[in-house]
């Protein structure tokens, strides 16, 4: 815990219902000893979150939803924050995305040490893919090659990430 939040917190619909907590858009930062400062937003899931790690698009009014190849389309996500879930989501419960600092994030198997990482089909998990119609996630890399399955990798650098622009 730091400064008031702890991360890994999260409200149901019905305990943010009672306005208990903190306001939607608010950035929470501290300096962790070992990886260096790590900022958070404070968002409503507009669907629920699997789990801690997910990808999720925010939108302006800070409802977020995981990432996928729908929720970043042009139209639909493009520019728009992304982050990673600390903690599993209900839908209309509120709780906390990582947006800067060393982390862990979803990638699809064998997601490439360096590379440009994209949306995909599979909500919340990015992978290296260069097919054409995934959108580039910009301000977001892993340092450690994902092996052969779908895996949080816990090696993520989130620099302030966006949905970029389409392949």
């Amino acid at each position: 815990m730091f400064i008031g939040i702890s991360p890994d917190q999260v409200k149901t619909a019905a305990e943010a219902d009672v306005g208990q907590g903190f306001r939607l858009g608010t950035i929470g930062m501290y300096d962790d000893p070992t990886d260096g400062t790590k900022c958070f937003l404070y968002v409503e899931a507009g669907e629920a979150v699997t789990a801690a790690g997910y990808l999720c698009v925010v939108d302006s009014a800070y409802i977020a939803e995981m990432l996928d190849t729908t929720s970043s389309a042009p139209g639909a996500g493009a520019g728009q924050r992304v982050g990673a879930a600390m903690a599993a989501l209900a839908s209309g419960g509120q709780g906390w995305l990582q947006v800067y600092g060393k982390g862990s994030a979803r990638t699809l198997a064998s997601a490439a040490k360096g590379t440009e990482l994209t949306s995909s089909a599979t909500p919340g998990a990015v992978d290296d893919a260069t097919t054409a119609g995934l959108e580039v996630i910009n301000g977001l890399s892993i340092g450690t090659a994902t092996g052969g399955a779908e895996a949080t990798n816990a090696d993520a650098y989130f620099n302030w990430p966006i949905v970029g622009r389409t392949l």
